[in-house]
């Protein structure tokens, strides 16, 4: 198999494709993507929370909130990270440190992903639900692995949860946090989100955005851990921990294109990747990101897109067909909705025709989402025309995609076409999982290029677009043998 990228770019017989050249690598800091879209506008809308009051958090954010619900400028979520990023810094909290969120979409969720960029905290979003009172030890997740800091959860019922799920984090954790409760100082070594020192330490003649750090701190930013998401967990195959660098996330979000003043409503987890890629991107290009509540709803839903105009709505398959059948949706105007991306593996064409046509979108596409790596693929063109409800895309710069036979053990190359099992690559992708747990998913070619074979049965077209077939199970082996 030697030389096989180099052939394939010539050969479009086989089911392999180089996207060729992504993010470059350099200095730039999670901070800065959050910075680009600051500078589109600092009062353009950032945030929208349709489930939260327009006075929550009013002495944080230091102005007086706009619209009936909370709806945040760009200056206002800089302004009230930095400030937060102050006292936080004060409860001796680090470079380097992991912030880790069992919370619903919300402002606090928000805020926690930007402070993390300012003070380069290792941010990871879980499933709040996996905190209830009979989740069991079982759905415990691996946080001895990173270097805790900061916890932030919903409730008092919570904050007990999360002490008797993880006891040897009592004495680590510096920061411990409660976001949507009031509670006493220091209950049980609890704080309140809304906590007082933030007045005090505010710094008054300063900016609204943070100093850049020195050139010589930033020099080692692209392999830092950014994020860790962490795989959907089960009884019988506990979650995986992806760890995702800087230069892992900005190449997935160096090729997204978005105009500002477009509004993301994102109804997806708050510990999916689909949530993470969204907000990013969004953030990144001066758009606005709506949360329509805590919890799924189509009715919130449909009346988030008729409020708030949201132009692209990203969902899951389930959400989509409770939005076609529900009732509000012929109560609505959606007019203002241009576009529809549905996150999943093997998301059904007919699906997405239902929702195109009944969401009045321009365009509907699926995408495929994963922890270990987003963006690998999408379409290179804005144009509707190159567009289908039955692909994915295809390569996108930066990442390599490939199909195999799922017999044997060399992972023979298939040609256009054929079914076999999807592989993906290039600077998007993870080097590995936290411990080395299932690393059998990872391996290197012998031209030195990183690969992660999915679950996904897939075809590749004479066009280069990805049709998945079907999701394996977990159970499935994989035997790699390099070539």
């Amino acid at each position: 198999m030697a030389n096989l990228m180099t052939t394939a770019t010539r050969n479009r017989r086989l089911s392999i494709l180089d996207g060729g050249w992504g993010a470059q690598t350099g200095p730039d800091l999670m901070y800065q993507q959050l910075e680009e879209g600051y500078d589109e506008g600092p009062e353009n809308i950032a945030l929208i929370c349709t489930h939260q009051s327009w006075g929550h958090l009013r002495n944080i954010v230091g102005d007086q909130p706009v619209g009936g619900c909370l709806t945040w400028t760009y200056r206002q979520l800089m302004k009230a990270a930095r400030d937060l990023a102050i006292v936080w810094a004060g409860y001796g909290v680090e470079r380097g440190d992991t912030l880790v969120a069992f919370l619903p979409s919300c402002v606090e969720w928000a805020l926690g992903f930007w402070i993390a960029a300012i003070l380069e905290l290792t941010f990871v979003p879980l499933d709040p639900m996996t905190l209830a009172v009979n989740s069991g030890r079982e759905q415990e997740y691996p946080l001895e692995l990173l270097k805790t800091s900061i916890v932030l959860v919903s409730n008092i019922r919570d904050a007990y949860n999360f002490d008797e799920l993880y006891p040897d984090l009592k004495k680590s954790v510096r920061c411990r946090i409660v976001c949507h409760e009031r509670i006493d100082f220091f209950f049980r070594g609890w704080i309140n989100f809304e906590a007082q020192q933030t007045y005090r330490l505010r710094a008054s003649n300063a900016g609204d955005k943070p100093h850049r750090l020195a050139p010589e701190d930033r020099a080692v930013a692209d392999d830092r851990v950014a994020v860790v998401l962490f795989t959907p967990e089960s009884s019988k195959h506990p979650p995986k921990g992806c760890p995702l660098t800087v230069h892992n996330i900005r190449t997935a979000l160096v090729n997204q294109y978005i105009l500002p003043r477009q509004r993301y409503l994102v109804t997806c987890p708050s510990s999916s990747s689909a949530t993470l890629e969204a907000v990013m991107v969004s953030w990144k290009r001066g758009a606005a990101v709506v949360f329509p509540g805590a919890s799924f709803s189509a009715q919130m839903t449909h009346s988030a897109i008729d409020l708030h105009h949201c132009t692209r709505l990203i969902c899951d398959p389930l959400q989509l067909e409770e939005l076609i059948k529900h009732p509000s949706r012929s109560q609505r105007d959606l007019d203002s909705l241009e576009s529809l991306s549905v996150g999943g593996g093997g998301v059904r064409a007919s699906l997405l025709a239902q929702g195109q046509f009944a969401l009045q979108t321009q365009w509907a596409s699926s995408f495929l989402t994963m922890a270990e790596g987003f963006g690998v693929l999408g379409w290179r063109s804005v144009s509707l025309t190159d567009r289908t409800l039955e692909s994915v895309g295809t390569v996108m710069p930066g990442s390599l995609i490939k199909i195999c036979s799922v017999i044997g053990r060399d992972f023979r190359v298939l040609s256009r076409g054929e079914e076999g099992r999807l592989h993906v690559g290039g600077d998007a992708i993870i080097h590995g999982y936290l411990s080395g747990t299932a690393n059998e998913h990872f391996y290197q070619d012998p031209e030195g290029k990183r690969w992660f074979v999915t679950n996904y049965l897939a075809t590749m077209d004479n066009d280069g677009l990805i049709r998945l077939i079907t999701e394996l199970k977990d159970s499935e082996p994989i035997t790699i043998r390099t070539q």
